[in-house]
């Protein structure tokens, strides 16, 4: 990642936090502006933010409240490109919601849930089904955190800078979840409706003081 004046990615993820706390303004306000109609499903931004450079990606969005688990407002899903992944076979492909539209090329690997005041709380992993991804091993997928990059990405420059450190500074803590993911889903369909979040731990900013 390109972080701010040569800074280590743990004094970049803190510096940006406390620019946006000086501010007022948390992630969740920075991506659905509070004057804005908030509508459940869609995508913040409307066609995700997408890094020119390294096509990483993420989005924002929110289920029905009774779908929400205590205290959540919504959740980032974040994303390498697969073409980070050329000559590894998937262990499942996207499919089509739409008859003739061809899905995103993709590969989910974590999300990040907020709280009611926008304020990150955990990371949390995804059956396929879930973002309808290119679902890859999870060993593949954490040989290629470190390319996750979406500093250049449109929108609110503090937000793409925060998420590209915070994955960078909780590499470990990640892959570890992604490790579980795929020990929880031993045996089972990636497209079982009952499995839905396989692992997940909290966002500690303390524990990296």
């Amino acid at each position: 990642m390109r972080s701010l004046l040569g800074e280590s990615p743990e004094a970049t993820l803190f510096a940006l936090t406390e620019q946006m706390a000086s501010q007022g303004v948390s992630l969740v306000p920075r991506v659905v502006p509070p004057e804005a109609e908030f509508r459940q499903w869609t995508h913040y931004p409307e066609k995700d933010a997408v890094s020119p450079a390294t096509k990483s990606r993420w989005f924002y969005h929110a289920h029905p409240p009774e779908q929400r688990e205590p205290g959540e407002h919504g959740h980032f899903h974040l994303f390498l490109p697969l073409d980070d992944f050329d000559g590894i076979e998937p262990l499942a492909e996207a499919k089509p919601k739409t008859e003739g539209k061809t899905p995103a090329r993709v590969v989910h690997f974590v999300a990040l849930s907020c709280n009611l005041d926008g304020i990150p709380t955990h990371w949390f992993t995804t059956n396929r089904w879930v973002t309808n991804e290119y679902f890859m091993a999870g060993n593949a997928i954490i040989d290629r955190l470190d390319r996750f990059d979406v500093t250049d990405a449109p929108g609110d420059p503090l937000v793409n800078s925060w998420l590209t450190a915070a994955v960078a500074v909780f590499r470990d803590q990640i892959a570890g979840l992604i490790r579980t993911r795929d020990e929880k889903l031993h045996g089972q369909s990636l497209d079982d409706r009952k499995l839905e979040i396989l692992s997940s731990g909290p966002l500690d900013l303390e524990a990296i003081a």
